[in-house]
């Protein structure tokens, strides 16, 4: 029998639990305390819960801090392209509209999606302090905690999406596992990742081999692992899968990981002939299926337990 839903209206913050032991903490202050005294601080507004850093996670966000520059300094490009991912995620796959109800913006990074839909009202989850610390609109909370162990309770959310992270996460497949319990029966997940593809993998890997923001733990995943992945175990149904990127990917990506972007003349320009040749690429019958990101809307199953 499912667990009575949580009060809509309830402001997020009341409903955090402990990672991993999901038992309630208690404000005392600026922090909060756990069951067995533990405190937790508040730093701002990011409520800092995550514990258990083991060696991959350590190098994940050791990786994700030196990332730092490449994520917001405009000389690079594929940021820009964050914006047509934070679309797709959050207006197209849901038909033209963005989805109601709460939402966690797992692995929300540097928050993208709050400072592009800011009445959203998203709730921001990532590992990386440094990360959150440039979130700085858009969410009514920011916690730090891993997606292996939310604090949240089940049922607590409607929708979860999860942009360009499963890739990022030591072990995916139990961060799908706490999306299905996070979310409430019919919930929705949204995630989109890149598309394993071997010589694009491999020019990754050569690019970047000596990058301080490239950890030996990314993943890319092919179409039937990302979809086994999502549905492993029943949790979840997929609605709606499509392939985006191609040109502009395979250019962008490139030319960030030479850091050669800097030296593109009109960067903006640039990008958007990028997009339009995609376009065009993708009206010629079978090439979407060349898309090199990978992008689904998935329905939580009415009997998963996650």
């Amino acid at each position: 029998m499912e667990k009575p839903s949580f009060d809509d209206t309830a402001d997020p913050v009341d409903l955090l639990v402990e990672p991993g032991s999901l038992r309630p903490l208690t404000r005392d202050g600026k922090a909060f305390v756990g069951p067995t005294g533990e405190r937790y601080v508040v730093e701002g507004d990011i409520v800092r819960l995550l514990r258990n850093v083991d060696s991959d996670l350590s190098v994940e966000l050791e990786a994700q801090s030196n990332a730092l520059e490449e994520y917001m300094s405009p000389k690079f490009l594929m940021p820009r392209y964050e914006r047509d991912m934070a679309e797709l995620a959050l207006i197209e796959l849901f038909g033209g509209s963005p989805p109601r109800g709460r939402i966690l913006d797992a692995g929300c990074g540097i928050g993208i999606l709050g400072r592009l839909y800011p009445d959203l009202g998203l709730v921001g989850l990532d590992a990386s302090i440094h990360l959150l610390r440039e979130a700085r609109s858009g969410y009514r909370l920011l916690v730090e905690a891993s997606a292996e162990a939310i604090p949240f309770p089940s049922g607590s959310f409607d929708v979860v999406v999860a942009l360009n992270m499963l890739h990022h996460v030591i072990n995916p497949e139990r961060a799908v596992r706490e999306f299905a319990r996070l979310l409430k029966p019919g919930g929705s997940l949204v995630a989109v990742d890149p598309r394993k593809v071997a010589p694009i993998e491999l020019a990754k890997r050569m690019l970047r081999s000596k990058d301080a923001a490239f950890a030996p733990t990314h993943k890319a995943f092919t179409v039937d692992e990302y979809a086994t992945l999502v549905q492993k175990d029943g949790l979840f149904s997929i609605a709606r899968s499509e392939r985006v990127g191609l040109a502009s990917l395979v250019a962008m990506g490139g030319l960030d990981a030479a850091r050669l972007s800097p030296f593109v003349p009109s960067p903006d320009r640039f990008v958007g002939a990028l997009r339009g040749v995609d376009r065009l690429l993708f009206a010629i019958p079978g090439v979407a299926r060349a898309g090199l990101n990978l992008a689904i809307l998935a329905t939580r199953s009415p009997r998963a337990v996650g």
